[in-house]
């Protein structure tokens, strides 16, 4: 009986590990379809980033170019201000010395009437 039964326990191990694999088999895929759509989705989304980040990439560009062309516009315009400024100093002074003589005599007539 004893021999009986070892015939048949090492089929029954057999059977019983192909069934093992099998279902090994049938989960490993199922794992790998999971893991391709996980990757295609994080491909997908790399995608995404990527392209959002060639995107600000180039706006930040373009609002370099706008901001360097307003500082060289706020750099002249202090220029001509400053310009503009020393003519005004300028004029006020000619103008402060070519009144000067006209009041002086307005103030001698007066002192001689006295």
């Amino acid at each position: 009986m004893e021999r009986n039964i070892s015939s048949w326990l090492v089929p029954l191990l057999l059977a019983v590990g192909c069934v093992a694999l099998v279902g090994n088999i049938f989960h490993t895929r199922s794992v790998n379809k999971s893991l391709v759509v996980d990757i295609e989705q994080a491909t997908a989304d790399l995608q995404v980033a990527s392209d959002s980040g060639k995107d600000c990439t180039k706006k930040l560009l373009e609002k370099t170019a706008e901001v360097t062309a307003k500082d060289q516009q706020v750099a002249t315009l202090t220029a001509n201000v400053a310009t503009l400024t020393e003519q005004v100093t300028q004029l006020t002074a000619q103008l402060a010395t070519t009144e000067k003589p006209e009041e002086a005599p307005k103030e001698e007539k007066p002192a001689e009437a006295a």
